[in-house]
């Protein structure tokens, strides 16, 4: 009996050293409210710990703010953070305090920390670095967890709800990383301000928060990937002053604003869902410059790409604009931009132009959509070249634009052997470049096709199935592949939230520890 109480114990020790990251020289001190342990407040074995040692706290509900300025792990001992409750005594303190490197809070619900609109934190990291902040709940504060000159921290798998801000990362909080947190019902969701640069934010699930999901403000560098970020009223994901950033493989849904991108430049936006936005599902305002939008999928939302109030030399690229009011919209000076290679498809309007020059719109397949392919009002010398049109109206506009290249040899969007205008079809099959002539089979119409009542395309391409096949490509095959993710997708975030926040977060060790002192309160 006694080996195996000496084994037993072992494996104890070597769980806690695991979790706490530290060496065999680092102790455990435990907390337990109603007597049963070495304390009964964390903050005294807070301070009667020695650096890199392990404080694990026995379930219940601790009424204190813990102040923390030295290298620790404090863990909850449960199987679950709701059962290990810190709440502010003091509700003008911080829950947890935390001003030193090297500390890991995992596994409790932290509440309380609010008084009237004084910035109070469940949890804040006061110029730190290389801490873990995992598998905890945040309810109830002004913030949830609050980062302020601190850098190289890692916060995973948190639930924010119910604070002023869910997570808040400012004054050059640099290269921490925030993976699959559930921030919801908060007024702000997650938001980055003030020289945050390179951080990166992956599978975090952001959703019903008042304003915006999440919000980066004058930083730099930050990576958004991989998130859901959905019914957040204002935008999914804002940009604002903020430059060098990559936001990707996001679904970004029910908000007014998808994705809105504002006084920004230099960013990155590839390979999201955004659909069901009441506004648009991207918006590039306010002088936003050489942005690229490329391989997303805008789906179903009042405008698929809103480009405004002077947003130039921005490049949208190889997008599927499907089923939107207006699929891509330009307007109040939005010039120089380039818009290449985009199925814009099954929309009221597949291009509206408005009050806008030199944009460049080549390689797109603009059909179905039911009232215009192309709209240009007060808008002029705009570049408009190899792109196939097939809806019941083509093009209209109201000033002068260019609506062919120089005839040039290569590969037209039609399938032929030269570059020059557009393609010109209609779904009855009786357009002008699918029964005009072409006697020498040069792929170019013999005349040219007539737009409103003085500008034409002087070299029309000749109709080519190709254009159709290209459709069936990258419309239809791309929407069965989304729906089957998105089914994948419910069920895998189904089966994730009917688990503990932790996750992995505890090994079995510390359950043993957690058993070991409950029998030896049980036997005091």
């Amino acid at each position: 009996m006694e080996t195996f109480r000496k084994i037993f114990l072992a494996i104890i020790a070597l769980a806690v050293m695991e979790l706490a990251g530290g060496t065999a020289a680092a102790g455990t001190l435990t907390v337990d409210a109603d007597r049963g342990a070495d304390f009964t407040s964390i903050q005294e074995a807070v301070d009667s710990a020695k650096e890199g040692d392990t404080i694990l706290v026995m379930p219940g509900k601790y009424v204190e703010n813990v102040h923390i300025g030295k290298p620790l792990s404090i863990i909850s001992g449960a199987g679950a953070p709701e059962e290990t409750v810190v709440e502010a005594a003091d509700r003008r303190d911080h829950v947890f305090h935390i001003r030193a490197d090297n500390v890991n809070v995992n596994g409790f619900t932290l509440q309380g920390a609010k008084y009237e609109d004084d910035l109070l934190a469940g949890i804040y990291l006061d110029n730190v670095q290389e801490s873990t902040i995992q598998g905890n709940i945040l309810s109830g504060n002004y913030y949830g967890i609050y980062l302020k000159k601190s850098r190289e921290n890692l916060l995973s798998r948190n639930v924010a709800y119910d604070n002023k801000y869910g997570i808040l990362l400012c004054v050059s909080s640099g290269e921490n990383i925030l993976d699959r947190n559930m921030i919801s019902d908060n007024y702000y969701g997650v938001d980055l301000e003030n020289a945050c640069n390179n951080n990166i934010l992956t599978g975090n699930t952001v959703y019903s928060n008042r304003e915006n999901g999440v919000m980066v403000i004058s930083s730099s560098c930050t990576d958004i990937n991989n998130n859901n970020i959905s019914s957040n009223p204002k935008a999914g994901i804002k940009l604002d002053n903020s430059r060098g950033n990559s936001i990707s493989n996001n679904s970004v849904s029910d908000s007014e604003r998808g994705i809105f991108i504002v006084f920004s430049g230099d960013n990155r936006v590839a390979g999201n869902s955004v659909n069901s936005n009441k506004v648009c599902g991207l918006q590039l305002g306010g002088s936003a410059e050489r942005n690229i939008i490329e391989e997303n999928r805008f789906s179903e939302n009042k405008d698929g790409i809103f480009i405004a109030y002077s947003a130039r030399y921005n490049t949208v690229t190889s997008n599927i604009v499907l089923n939107n009011s207006k699929g891509i919209y330009l307007t109040g000076h939005s010039d120089y931009n380039e818009i290449q290679e985009n199925i814009v498809c099954s929309n009221s309007l597949g291009f509206y132009v408005d009050n806008c020059k030199e944009n460049v719109l080549s390689g797109n397949v603009v059909t179905n959509n039911t009232n215009s392919g192309i709209l240009l009002t007060e808008s002029f010398d705009n570049f408009i070249y190899n792109n196939y049109f097939n809806n019941a109206e083509n093009a209209a506009e109201d000033k002068t634009n260019i609506w062919n290249t120089t005839k040039t040899a290569g590969k037209n969007i039609a399938g032929g052997s030269y570059m020059g205008g557009n393609c010109w079809a209609s779904p009855e099959g009786d357009g002008f470049s699918q029964t005009g002539e072409d006697a020498d089979g040069d792929g170019i119409c013999d005349s040219p096709y007539q737009i409103g009542d003085s500008e034409s395309d002087e070299l029309a391409l000749v109709y080519s199935p190709i254009a159709d096949s290209l459709i069936q490509k990258k419309v239809i095959i791309p929407e069965i592949a989304e729906n089957e993710s998105k089914a994948k997708g419910s069920s895998v975030e189904k089966e994730a939230t009917e688990k503990s926040p932790l996750g992995s977060a505890y090994p079995v060790g510390v359950i043993l520890i957690a058993f070991l002192i409950s029998g030896r309160k049980g036997n005091k």
